[in-house]
């Protein structure tokens, strides 16, 4: 116990250039690989199969907390204590620690996209392009409005204003409140992942583009060309953006100037969006590794192995104590794994060689 304790103590002290590698720590294999990505909160994944079901797993004990028989093709949302699931053409909400329901609602026409909560809101997109928004709560409909397109990837919310990526190529800002449009801007391809910043908005493009624009205007502030397909969603902190793309190379750029501040080579093809840690970045791969970058100068530091390709999103949970499971991830043939910091003794010098005297 004393030494885990002072490893603890060590690593809490520790200089933040120091990385402590993951290991895992449980593993849940399912019958059937799943269907969407996973949903989480900060306890729980939320899984849901292509056999017909959504699982919850706790992610403290890596047990599985309940299983409902109902079948949807899209990601889970969690808010408000609720898990939000897209059922044919009705949302349901299911208790998060129960998974009794809470409330149901009709969407007529379905959904396109997952469903997106964001502070008590529940938006939902259609694929006749309409955008919906409930009250999270009990499913009330607040307002509904014809945007033309569904959405082409989540939406972004920033202070009282949500950002729309939609499928015909246009960026759209409208007020959260009532729906209303408060500027559009048309590109020339399609959005693939949205960032939402305090001043600006970033996001990759199937034309092999970063983009940043502002906030209140959508007037374009800086913009990068990248060598292939950006790969999910662009990542920030509060010095640096970071985005990887298909050619192989994850690059970190000024949050303000966007210019660079440095580039790394991936090992492989990223498949999935960058994850900023207080101490590192961690970038997942096509396979099963997940390579780990200093922040400020790109150098490796760790790599994870996950059990199988990954195939969706990791999750890292970052208001997790240090000892708990903090990185979950979840293979293409539906193993759930939970990954936890690594704790060894520190080293320190010894009064005495073992098995001799010691010298007065």
């Amino acid at each position: 116990m004393a030494l885990l304790f002072a490893a603890l103590i060590a690593i809490l002290q520790a200089p933040a250039t120091t990385v402590a590698p993951l290991d895992p720590r449980w593993s849940i294999p399912f019958a059937t690989p799943p269907a969407a990505a996973a949903g989480f909160d900060a306890t729980t994944a939320y899984v849901p199969l292509k056999g017909g079901q959504l699982v919850a797993v706790d992610l403290d004990r890596g047990v599985v907390r309940w299983r409902l028989d109902i079948a949807t093709a899209f990601t889970p949302a969690t808010g408000d204590g609720l898990v939000f699931i897209m059922a044919e053409a009705s949302i349901e909400a299911r208790d998060a620690k129960t998974g009794v329901t809470r409330w149901r609602t009709p969407l007529p026409g379905g959904a396109a996209v997952p469903l997106y909560w964001d502070t008590g809101w529940l938006l939902a997109s259609t694929p006749n392009g309409d955008l919906a928004a409930f009250r999270a709560a009990d499913g009330t409909l607040v307002w509904r409005q014809p945007l033309g397109a569904p959405l082409a990837t989540a939406p972004a919310p920033a202070l009282d204003r949500l950002y729309l990526p939609l499928a015909d190529n246009r960026l759209v800002s409208v007020l959260l409140a009532t729906g209303e449009t408060v500027w559009s801007r048309t590109l020339n391809a399609r959005i693939t992942g949205l960032l939402a910043l305090d001043d600006q908005l970033v996001f990759g493009t199937a034309a092999r583009r970063v983009v940043s624009v502002s906030l209140m205007s959508g007037r374009e502030r800086w913009a990068w060309p990248v060598g292939g397909d950006v790969s999910g969603l662009p990542a920030a902190d509060d010095k640096r953006i970071y985005f990887a793309a298909r050619d192989n190379v994850l690059r970190a750029v000024d949050r303000q100037s966007g210019n660079l501040r440095w580039s790394a080579a991936l090992p492989s093809r990223p498949s999935g969006s960058p994850l900023p840690l207080p101490n590192t970045l961690l970038m997942p791969l096509v396979g099963s590794a997940i390579a780990g970058f200093d922040l400020v100068t790109g150098k490796p530091t760790v790599t994870v192995q996950s059990a199988g390709e990954i195939g969706l999103q990791p999750f890292f949970r970052h208001d997790a104590r240090t000892t708990a499971v903090r990185l979950v991830t979840v293979s293409r043939e539906g193993q759930l794994q939970g990954f936890a910091q690594r704790f060894e003794p520190v080293p320190v010098p010894l009064a005495e060689l073992p098995g001799l005297p010691a010298v007065p």
